[in-house]
């Protein structure tokens, strides 16, 4: 089980990496964003995204029991 939530882990935090590139270039450089008719809109776009992700990583750590002494839910769960 320990091989599929660090697999899920890396996935994650690799769409949330993307999205954060994503966000970086387009704040240090919105001249390149000119096939995105709506500056604002893109923007908002990868911050949702990068929330998502953050969320997702923070679940993930919740159900795995790693955040502080939470226990984990998916091992203790039956106690």
């Amino acid at each position: 089980m320990e091989h599929i939530s660090k697999a899920m882990r890396s996935y994650l935090e690799g769409r949330l990496q993307y999205h954060m590139a994503n966000w970086q270039t387009f704040v240090k450089n919105p001249v390149g964003v000119a096939e995105h008719g709506d500056f604002m809109e893109t923007l908002e776009k990868e911050l949702d995204a990068i929330a998502k992700y953050k969320e997702l990583i923070d679940a993930l750590d919740y159900v795995n029991g790693t955040p502080g002494n939470l226990p984990n839910i998916l091992t203790e769960g039956d106690k």
